[in-house]
């Protein structure tokens, strides 16, 4: 039998009171052996939360503050200094801290909130991705300590430990890469991702699964009491067992499938110790995924392109709760928003369906709609099972 090679802890916490979630952390950290084994006196630290758009905290588009609050603390208190930083898509870090109530927590303890100055670096342990345009932060300090809310995600089914580390690349440029990968499919951009996370390195990842999202995230699906934080050295780990607590199999998550193929960090649940509480206690059996897939079939070359509108879902613009802020066609890589007749509306045949314009809207004005022969195959799904 094979020894366990890595750590991932659960623990219950119920809300988000400020000594309640101190306490819980700081017990999900002792479990992998306290803060001291990450972090050492005198070090900088950057604690990278998701700060995707500047929402207030109930709506569990960000990581939440007192989340954060619990980790700088335990940072502080093992004699290093915590930062934090991320690099929102549109707008600057600041404003979004704003809003998300973790400037608060940074003026209360006295900590820096760092921008994402862009630099170039290379990355020779990378599989396929050999540089990346990264917030110089990244570079600077002694560690990062990844801090993720548990959501879904209309692109990668669900943004996690891995998933949270794209935003360490500045701001639009993110759009850049949904179009550098969007030829060669979710699973290169899977790639991407998992080049990223494993350069950035982070020594500890601690998933903010207290209130979780669900349905169509990451910017406007439903609050969902979960009531747990994941926390782990090892951001494939934290994952697969966040798959576990949820009943979701990992062939749905393109960023695990990936992982487990190519061999990215720690996937197979025989080679995880689930120290804390028991996945079985915590299970949750009807956690809702965003709605569409793309059909998992190999199309030929010459039909993808007349065929994309059939065989996959792609954004739709709500007009009655539309605000035409134009916030989306800031975000769009591709420019294919844009007034038509005194409305926003989408340009399908140029839209690369990166779902930047969901992300970034913030009326949930923007929806997705599956083509019609992506319907027809989620119809005999529905009704055969797997297909």
């Amino acid at each position: 039998m094979s020894t366990p090679s890595v750590q991932v802890s659960i623990v219950k916490c119920k809300d988000y009171e400020q000594n309640l979630v101190y306490q819980k952390v700081k017990e999900a950290v002792d479990l992998l052996g306290g803060m001291e084994n990450f972090v050492a006196p005198g070090q900088k630290v950057l604690l990278k939360p998701n700060l995707v758009a500047g929402r207030p905290p109930d709506k569990c588009v960000t990581t939440h503050p007192s989340v954060v609050r619990a980790v700088a603390l335990l940072v502080s208190e093992a004699g290093a200094t915590p930062l934090i930083g991320d690099s929102p898509q549109l707008g600057a870090v600041e404003k979004v801290i704003n809003k998300c109530g973790i400037e608060d927590v940074a003026r209360e303890l006295g900590v820096d909130i760092v921008d994402f100055e862009p630099v170039t670096v290379q990355n020779p342990g990378g599989k396929i991705f050999k540089s990346f345009t990264v917030g110089k932060i990244i570079k600077e300090v002694d560690g990062v300590i990844n801090i993720p809310k548990l959501k879904t995600h209309a692109l990668t089914v669900l943004t996690l430990a891995v998933k949270n580390l794209f935003g360490c690349i500045p701001g639009a440029r993110k759009a850049q890469w949904h179009v550098k990968t969007h030829e060669a499919g979710i699973e290169y951009f899977a790639q991407a991702i998992l080049d990223l996370h494993y350069f950035v390195n982070p020594v500890l990842n601690i998933v903010d699964g207290v209130m979780g999202m669900e349905g169509m995230g990451p910017g406007f699906g439903d609050p969902r009491h979960l009531g747990f934080l994941v926390a782990g050295p090892d951001g494939v780990a934290v994952d697969r067992i966040i798959c576990e607590l949820l009943s979701i199999r990992v062939n749905r998550i393109p960023i695990l499938t990936v992982a487990l193929r190519e061999g990215y960090g720690v996937g197979k649940l025989e080679d995880i110790h689930v120290v804390g509480e028991k996945l079985e206690d915590l299970r949750v059996s009807d956690f809702k995924l965003p709605r569409g897939e793309d059909l998992p079939t190999k199309i030929i070359g010459i039909f993808k392109k007349p065929l994309k509108a059939y065989l996959t879902t792609h954004p739709v613009i709500k007009q009655e709760q539309c605000a035409a802020c134009e916030l989306c066609c800031k975000a769009c890589p591709l420019h294919c928003i844009a007034a038509e007749e005194g409305a926003l509306k989408i340009d399908e045949d140029s839209c690369i369906q990166c779902l930047c314009c969901i992300e970034i809207c913030p009326n949930g004005a923007i929806d997705l709609k599956p083509g019609g022969l992506l319907r027809a195959y989620q119809g005999m799904k529905n009704f055969f099972g797997e297909v």
